[in-house]
């Protein structure tokens, strides 16, 4: 459960929906929101994901979303390996791109500190250890989003089946195509909610033109106008695999 995972491809039959680069749609954020969800490994409740959006604020002369994701390990998986990471992005309202991110993680004994300030117009991202006192200038395409950005502008796009849509990502100081594919939509029961319509959510990323082959990453998000991300399957070398469920949801939409 080490925090939002880029490196995940889907099986390469996802390749066969065309693609299209498409703009969000005319819509924005909830001014608030938090989700909860459950964090399950080899069928054993091992932690909490909590990703939340906390309004809105001035960074830089823009007003931009502050969105926070907190992943951490409890009970007895705590004891084997104790993760605590804390994840802090700004989302520009007006362009949905992202202005800064910050990393704040902490497993097992690794520890890592940093900020990334990017530049939408110069198009670099200036990354800043807050760890080791290192720093870099990035160079970015237009666009570019980090992994919690990502994840929110992805709810914004027209997902349709059939389609996928590419993002760019700047993950581990590295640039990653990101390719969200939306292969059908699935008629199912998720733990306590009632049978409904899900859209089936299929994500795989590139970089360098080669395709990223570790691990792979599903999902079903609910076929309304939040698309809540329901369930979440990560399947991983080191940990097998990890089921995050969506348990509540709160929210305030913009007036």
């Amino acid at each position: 459960m080490a925090g939002p995972v880029l490196n995940a491809p889907v099986e390469s039959a996802s390749r066969a929906v065309e693609a299209e680069v498409l703009a969000p749609q005319a819509r924005v954020l909830p001014l608030h929101e938090k989700l909860v969800f459950r964090v399950k490994w080899l069928g054993l409740t091992a932690g909490e994901l909590v990703s939340e959006i906390k309004g809105i604020e001035d960074l830089n002369g823009r007003k931009a979303y502050r969105i926070e994701v907190t992943a951490r390990t409890l009970g007895f998986t705590s004891t084997i390996y104790r993760i605590d990471d804390h994840y802090v992005s700004h989302l520009d309202v007006e362009t949905l791109v992202t202005l800064r991110h910050e990393v704040h993680r902490r497993e097992g004994s690794y520890k890592k500190d940093a900020v990334i300030d990017f530049d939408q117009v110069a198009h670099k991202a200036y990354f800043k250890s807050q760890t080791d006192g290192t720093s870099k200038v990035i160079d970015i395409p237009p666009e570019t989003h980090d992994t919690v950005t990502a994840a929110y502008v992805a709810r914004l796009l027209p997902l349709t089946p059939g389609k996928f849509f590419e993002m760019k990502v700047l993950n581990s100081e590295k640039v990653y195509d990101l390719f969200v594919a939306v292969p059908e939509k699935a008629q199912r029961a998720i733990a306590s909610r009632p049978r409904a319509p899900y859209l089936t959510i299929k994500p795989y990323a590139k970089t360098s033109g080669q395709e990223v082959r570790e691990g792979s990453l599903s999902g079903f998000v609910t076929d309304d106008a939040h698309r809540d991300p329901v369930l979440v399957v990560i399947k991983a070398p080191v940990f097998t695999s990890l089921v995050a469920q969506l348990m509540s949801v709160a929210r305030e939409q913009p007036p």
